[in-house]
């Protein structure tokens, strides 16, 4: 509820110019897919699935900011033997920022702090855990206008989640010093009304 609060006092703040102006959601969208299979005496395969959605507000007249809320899946898993894969599932939840860098805001920045990071990791042939945490993405790329209000391109994305507890049989709660980072390209979109 706090973090609700305080993005509310965010957007409140970039709100409060002296001129008014409409004020129109923005909606941006981000994939990855890649699977890759090894059939030899020792079979392999790895599978990741990447996805996020925002929703914001520009915050200043020219509507080249963007404050928002953020909502990611990331799915990893690796067979490396053929012998069973070990996986982790995380979802993310945050602010997110975004600045156009030229004035048709085509090129776009953004900055992520997920607050609320979950995970369940699974070792090959092991028990599952639950990972508590925090991560932060920064993403950078090119969307032009495809068709009205809508924005098609691809992006860089940088992505690192740091795991500070871990529950075990749904019971025991340790303090770890765990992470995952991943670097990958996205495919991207965007709808606005300008």
């Amino acid at each position: 509820m706090k973090v609700l609060a305080t993005l509310i006092l965010l957007l409140g703040a970039g709100l409060g110019s002296r001129q008014a102006h409409a004020i129109t959601p923005v909606f941006d969208i981000n994939v990855f897919y890649f699977t890759d299979t090894m059939a030899h005496s020792t079979d392999s395969a790895y599978a990741r699935t990447f996805y996020d959605f925002m929703i914001g507000f520009p915050v200043t007249k020219k509507k080249r900011f963007v404050v928002g809320w953020n909502y990611d899946v990331m799915s990893f898993s690796d067979d490396a033997t053929g012998g069973g894969a070990t996986t982790l599932s995380v979802t993310d939840m945050g602010p997110k920022f975004a600045y156009y860098l030229n004035k048709d805001r085509t090129w776009v920045a953004a900055l992520t702090y997920n607050l609320i990071t979950t995970g369940t990791y699974g070792p090959a042939g092991g028990t599952s855990t639950e990972l508590r945490g925090t991560s932060l993405r920064f993403e950078a790329g090119y969307t032009p206008m495809m068709w009205t209000n809508v924005y098609i391109g691809a992006k860089i994305v940088y992505y690192k989640a740091t795991f500070n507890e871990e529950i075990t049989a749904n019971t025991a709660l340790e303090q770890v010093s765990y992470g995952r980072t991943a670097i990958y390209p996205a495919f991207a979109m965007t709808i606005r009304w300008d």
